[in-house]
């Protein structure tokens, strides 16, 4: 599921900000090593489970997108609200699922936006059908 949230992210953020406008990478949980501005980075910073009835579950994701500017020190704060304002007003709902609790900030010329997403699900276990045995009565 969350592999799935991942990834209806990553492409909302592809709709938001195409490739064709802005070479913005997108990363998700890890800065690579070789890290080169503009780019958001996706990272999970709490998850609550909980279980309903029999098979069922509720969950709640917390994400932290972090975009890093590539502009210079005058303009980072500028690219930094123009880039919060398209987050907070296009990032509704995303894939087949909707972020809440949308709250955005500039730390150390460091973008933030939090959000949640709640989600159920239901486990299916596989049934094993029963075997057939046979008893010999023969004495």
């Amino acid at each position: 599921m969350i592999s799935d949230i991942k990834s209806a992210i990553v492409y909302k953020l592809k709709e938001l900000f195409p490739d064709d406008v802005r070479k913005i990478r997108r990363y998700t949980d890890d800065i690579p090593q070789k890290f080169t501005t503009p780019a958001f980075v996706i990272f999970e910073i709490d998850h609550d489970y909980s279980k309903r009835m029999n098979s069922k579950y509720n969950g709640r994701i917390s994400f932290d997108i972090v975009y890093f500017s590539d502009k210079a020190t005058p303009e980072i704060k500028s690219d930094c609200f123009t880039i919060q304002e398209t987050l907070i007003r296009g990032f509704d709902y995303f894939g087949a699922f909707k972020a809440i609790n949308k709250n955005a900030r500039i730390t150390d010329n460091v973008l933030h936006m939090t959000f949640d997403v709640n989600y159920s699900e239901m486990k299916v276990e596989s049934v094993v059908p029963m075997q057939t045995q046979t008893t010999n009565t023969n004495i």
